[in-house]
């Protein structure tokens, strides 16, 4: 054994890790000493963005506020390890908002990130209803990264709907957001998902002008008549089934089918989940009740790859066949793998935590859904579902290399016993390892707190010896945030696969910046980017440690 001193956020750790080549994965909760905790805070999931430019990483975490001072939190990263929260003085708390979460993405393409927030309209009557609203940052146009509230201006309000007139934008409940440039003109497109079920889910198309319109019905992205009832959770999965360089679309529900839209490039989607033969996503129909997924190349085989964290039963890991047949269908392997645990999932990150080559997957558990919420939460009488009332311990899966995973989570510090919502992975000290925010349910009826105080978890990962490279990605003729680029990193007999995406899971996000593990590797052969205009470039002169930003060409 080796003893390995980590300084991180002001204070030691010290971990025992083995010298090998597989190394422990250690994590150490450093929450509090952040300012990060934010005890009894109803949050859902994190995201993170450098909103002002510092070089460094910053946290937004949307809540549902039920009670003054638990609006949404920007925590700018002060340095030291410490963050403070800022979202008043930014203009971006969405005060008195429910949120349900949140995305960022540069809208405007002028190098500053913006964001929409989701919103739930409140179960008591007289109490402020706030609908969704999007931000547009003023860094670029003002020197000073404050936020402006732009719902109705960019005309984020559905086709023909006079109460989101009336409401500022859409007032019924959100579930998740996420954006993606489905058209490829360059710039970012915007999809909702709505859990009421007689209520669809919408897209809208950006226009370039700093305006949107509502294309659902014409696109064919709704969900109403594909499922009995509508009850989308979770973030929007942009991905590109078929590599064709048009985003595709994955959309889960609780307690009906998830949905698989292809793009077909025309502005057009059309449903493939229950084609017999490919393109089809059969693997995927499983009704259970998924809260978003997680997509990455587990298999390193350059085809993108399913995780759905289900509240209801056994998780599924889905592997995409596309690079053996050159065909979109996918293969259920969650019985093989052995990642099928059945906690409660909400939330899930696929990051390579030992930075080994192989993508690792780490799961928000909230427990079993077996608490009626009118028992414990004054809701109207139509309102009929059951949550999770009970701690849960979260789970950590080492990828093995032959679709198989192991769970390591017992001693790791991974555990975060909570009422689980969010996730996200991102390597938030810099030291090329990345680390874990948790986020936890704490439940709130009429103002005051029912059920047991929740914290937030800010997990560091203790790292190890292994090399890695990040990758910072930025726009030109594609979206400038680079969303639906794809990276592939050769370094000899190791290649690995990236697509950059603004969401996950339970309404969550990652690092902004790609992060690839090289094991022992101490050379890169070269990093291509396929962007979403099409232009492919090879960078060659990647060395690892290091972030290298790569601006798409001309």
């Amino acid at each position: 054994m080796r003893v390995i001193a980590i300084w991180a956020f002001g204070f030691s750790v010290v971990c025992g890790c083995a010298v090998a080549a597989e190394m422990p994965i250690r994590f150490i909760d450093a929450a509090e000493q952040a300012g990060l905790a934010d005890l009894a805070v109803n949050s859902t999931g994190p995201t993170f963005v450098d909103y002002d430019q510092d070089g460094d990483l910053d946290i937004f975490v949307p809540t549902e506020a039920h009670m003054q001072g638990h609006d949404n939190r920007l925590f700018e990263n002060i340095g030291q390890g410490r963050f403070t929260n800022v979202a008043v003085e930014r203009g971006i708390d969405n005060g008195g908002g429910l949120a349900r979460g949140a995305s960022w993405g540069d809208i405007d393409n002028d190098g500053d990130m913006d964001m929409f927030v989701a919103n739930m309209p409140p179960s008591a009557r007289g109490v402020k209803k706030v609908p969704h609203s999007a931000y547009r940052n003023l860094l670029i146009e003002t020197g000073e990264p404050n936020f402006k509230n732009i719902t109705v201006s960019a005309g984020l309000l559905r086709a023909g709907n006079e109460q989101d007139v009336q409401a500022g934008g859409i007032g019924s409940t959100g579930a998740g957001v996420a954006w993606g440039d489905f058209d490829n003109d360059g710039y970012l497109d915007l999809y909702i998902k709505q859990p009421e079920y007689d209520v669809d889910n919408v897209l809208f198309h950006n226009k370039g002008d700093g305006t949107f319109v509502d294309v659902t019905e014409q696109s064919g992205a709704g969900i109403l008549g594909k499922v009995l009832k509508a009850n989308a959770q979770g973030s929007p999965n942009w991905t590109d089934f078929n590599q064709d360089g048009w985003q595709d679309l994955l959309v889960t529900n609780e307690g009906d089918s998830n949905i698989a839209f292809l793009n077909k490039g025309d502005g057009t989607f059309t449903d493939i989940t229950r084609n017999r033969k490919p393109p089809q996503a059969l693997a995927l129909l499983n009704p259970g009740n998924a809260n978003g997924a997680c997509i990455g190349d587990i298999d390193n085989d350059g085809d993108m790859d399913i995780f759905l964290p289900t509240a209801d039963q056994a998780n599924r890991l889905v592997i995409s066949r596309f690079a053996e047949t050159g065909e979109v269908k996918f293969t259920d392997i969650t019985m093989a793998s052995g990642i099928g645990d059945m906690g409660g999932a909400r939330g899930c990150a696929m990051a390579d935590f030992d930075n080994d080559g192989l993508l690792d997957i780490y799961i928000n558990n909230g427990g079993e859904s077996n608490v009626l919420i009118n028992d414990v939460i004054r809701m109207p009488v139509f309102v009929q579902f059951y949550i999770a009332w009970e701690p849960a311990y979260n789970r950590l899966y080492r990828n093995n290399g032959d679709n198989t995973f192991t769970d390591i989570t017992d001693g790791s510090g991974a555990e975060g016993l909570g009422i689980g919502s969010g996730v996200g992975a991102a390597d938030i000290n810099d030291d090329g390892y990345p680390d874990l925010f948790v986020t936890n349910r704490t439940y709130y009826s009429m103002g005051k707190r029912v059920g047991v105080e929740q914290q937030n978890q800010l997990l560091l990962n203790a790292g190890g010896e292994n090399n890695w490279v990040r990758v910072s990605l930025v726009g030109t003729k594609s979206n400038r945030s680079g969303y639906g680029a794809r990276v592939k990193l050769v370094s000899g007999d190791l290649v690995q696969y990236r697509e950059h995406s603004s969401a996950h899971g339970y309404n969550s996000a990652n690092d902004p910046r790609l992060l690839f593990g090289l094991g022992t590797k101490d050379s890169i052969d070269y990093i291509e980017v396929i962007w979403p205009s099409g232009i492919v470039q090879k960078i060659e002169t990647a060395e690892p440690g290091q972030t290298i930003k790569i601006v798409e060409a001309d």
